[in-house]
């Protein structure tokens, strides 16, 4: 088990939060185009489909467990979700991630007083791709909670492992994230502080709103 040596501990969402996504949201985006071609192929392959064959396949499966491919193809055909994962989630980072000059300078000022952990329903492969464009990977190299696993944000338990693994009251978490189903209302619910990350949106739940990452030092002693 983890422990904070008494610090307080933020914990941040990964994509759309540590950088902007293009498209402002997972569902518009570029990752998500490529993650869907890349299942298809995938599916074609490991169950002999022809490429329509695999997508009415996909289609199917993304009607009854939405986002969570990956579980529906191992429960419904018996194909690893870590197969899956590590075929259909490395992805280069080319022309979806874009580093924010800023990040490191601000995340490096946080760890001072704070410990710092990163919370993505995404599998370890895309993580470390996106911490290594980002050049952050080794100021979370020991605090990531990826979403191979049965503890995930869509499942609405994966601040609670946090909350586990750190030994640490909710209260004493900050929540960082860009979506407000899956980053803020968990969090808030686990009785976490909230602060929602998007450069037009509002949270009306989140306890604080944040244009991007850079606000994120002053709003920290503001909140405390």
């Amino acid at each position: 088990m983890k422990k904070t040596n008494g610090k307080k501990l933020i914990v941040f969402d990964l994509d759309g939060t540590l950088y902007p996504l293009v498209g402002g949201s997972y569902d518009g985006s570029l990752l998500k185009r490529r993650v869907l071609a890349n299942a298809i192929k995938f599916i074609s392959e490991k169950l002999s489909k022809s490429k329509a064959g695999a997508r009415t396949v996909l289609e199917t499966v993304q009607k009854k467990y939405r986002e969570q491919i990956s579980i529906g193809l191992e429960k419904e055909y018996g194909l690893s979700r870590y197969d899956y994962f590590n075929t259909v989630w490395d992805i280069p980072t080319r022309g979806i991630v874009k580093k924010n000059p800023d990040l490191r300078k601000v995340l490096l000022e946080l760890q001072k007083t704070y410990e710092l952990a990163l919370v993505s329903d995404a599998p370890q492969v895309w993580i470390k791709n996106v911490l290594t464009a980002l050049s952050v990977e080794d100021i979370f190299r020991t605090s990531v909670f990826s979403g191979e696993g049965g503890r995930r944000k869509g499942f609405g338990n994966a601040f609670l492992a946090v909350v586990q693994k750190y030994k640490i009251r909710p209260a004493d978490c900050v929540a960082v994230g860009d979506q407000e189903e899956t980053d803020i209302l968990p969090a808030k619910k686990l009785g976490m502080r909230t602060i929602f990350v998007h450069p037009t949106k509002l949270s009306l739940v989140a306890d604080v709103n944040i244009k991007s990452i850079g606000e994120l030092v002053a709003t920290l002693k503001f909140l405390s």
